[in-house]
């Protein structure tokens, strides 16, 4: 038998250091060039099959480890979350102050204090319970809008010169959360997407028109309330959509 090993290197390779056959097969490519390089790439075919066999099984401890790092981790995104919300909630409730602070009229009796309240709540809800809906969300808003103005509309009149104003007024409050909001999720390393920024602002449009059920001077002329409270809901919200995705990232490039 020929001691040369080039066409067994590997089987060679994988015996044990101490086994005979291996022992006399690196004597003998001590003074073979050709079988020391077919021994050496044998070692590396064994080398890269011991890379590649299975890992061992994860211990008891290490499962427990990761089990305690993923639930931290949970908690902590929820955490996050939950202080994006607050901040939404607060951001929208600003949004309407700021109609109040501005109006030209008050009306505040137990009736239209209701109602401004419980579409203020409905806004609210729109960016602390919607998340994963958000589209959903802002058709449920502008439809609340609508709703409010068709059901508050009991005079006639267009009234524009106010009208013009109370638009305006919507859209500044619009941009209360549309400003705020990304800044805080991006503080809280909480991912916004374009629809989600469109809610928000579409939120603060919404408490705005809430705000002006009892302090615009025309609550309930019928063509006011549709061209100007109505419409400046729905015109907050396609500039939103419109400039949500530059929006975003603006907000979250890196410096």
């Amino acid at each position: 038998m020929t001691d040369h090993i080039g066409n067994r290197a590997a089987f060679v390779a994988a015996l044990a250091k101490g086994d005979p056959e291996r022992r006399a097969a690196e004597e003998h490519a001590r003074t073979c060039a050709p079988c020391a390089a077919a021994l050496a790439e044998g070692r590396r075919l064994v080398a890269l099959l011991e890379d590649a066999l299975p890992l061992l099984p994860p211990t008891a401890e290490s499962l427990a480890g990761a089990k305690v790092a993923i639930a931290r981790e949970t908690a902590n995104e929820r955490a996050a979350l939950r202080r994006v919300a607050w901040w939404s909630s607060a951001a929208v409730a600003a949004a309407w102050l700021f109609q109040l602070m501005v109006g030209g009229g008050f009306v505040f009796d137990a009736r239209h204090v209701g109602v401004s309240l419980f579409v203020l709540v409905a806004a609210i809800g729109g960016v602390t319970l919607t998340r994963g809906r958000e589209r959903v969300a802002v058709l449920v808003m502008v439809a609340t809008s609508g709703l409010l103005a068709h059901l508050a509309g009991t005079s006639t009149g267009l009234s524009a010169a106010i009208g013009i104003r109370c638009a305006f007024r919507e859209l500044w409050a619009a941009v209360i959360p549309w400003a705020l909001v990304p800044v805080i999720a991006r503080r809280e390393g909480v991912a916004l997407s374009p629809a989600g920024l469109t809610t928000v602002a579409a939120a603060g449009a919404l408490a705005a028109h809430a705000g002006q059920h009892m302090a615009c001077k025309v609550p309930h002329s019928d063509a006011h309330l549709f061209v100007f409270h109505f419409g400046g809901v729905l015109l907050a919200v396609l500039l939103a959509a419109a400039s949500a995705r530059r929006r975003l990232g603006l907000s979250y490039s890196e410096p």
